[in-house]
């Protein structure tokens, strides 16, 4: 068989075509992780995050969030009546949003709410505090790296 011009342009196109095809193929069964699934709505209501933000940062005292003992604890300031406090904390995973878990905002007499972390990952948490007091909404983050 003669090697010629033809026959070199027939195999570069066909490994050219393999080639692709199995970049397609690999590029289609990856999983794709969004931060959020509505990341468009969310950002149009952006503002309205800025202003709950603004909102506690205007408290004489914050959130309190730590991480010890197995335990993520979020004390509440004292200026509040804390049975009107209603809301939600997310423990958003920056890595994996399926991983996330959402709790209703059930404060204990002290102003404390404690969330056992036996269930969660290893690695980083925001834990997103967001709730409302006397119908006036406010909104607090921090990041606890469970171990």
């Amino acid at each position: 068989m003669k090697f010629n011009w033809g026959t070199g342009i027939v195999i570069v196109i066909s490994l050219f075509v393999i080639g692709m095809s199995t970049l397609v193929y690999i590029s289609v069964k990856q999983k794709i992780n969004l931060v959020y699934q509505d990341y468009y709505p969310r950002e149009l209501a952006h503002q309205t995050k800025i202003d709950k933000v603004n909102n506690s940062h205007l408290l004489t005292e914050s959130v309190r969030i730590s991480y010890q003992n197995g335990l993520i604890e979020v004390a509440f300031p004292s200026l509040f009546n804390f049975s009107e406090v209603k809301g939600e904390i997310q423990l958003y995973r920056p890595s994996d949003f399926e991983k996330d878990i959402f709790l209703a905002i059930n404060l204990t007499a002290e102003g404390l709410q404690q969330i056992p972390t036996t269930q969660l990952d290893r690695g980083k948490y925001v834990v997103k505090v967001d709730w409302t007091y006397q119908e006036k909404p406010y909104f607090f983050e921090q990041d606890v790296h469970i171990k």
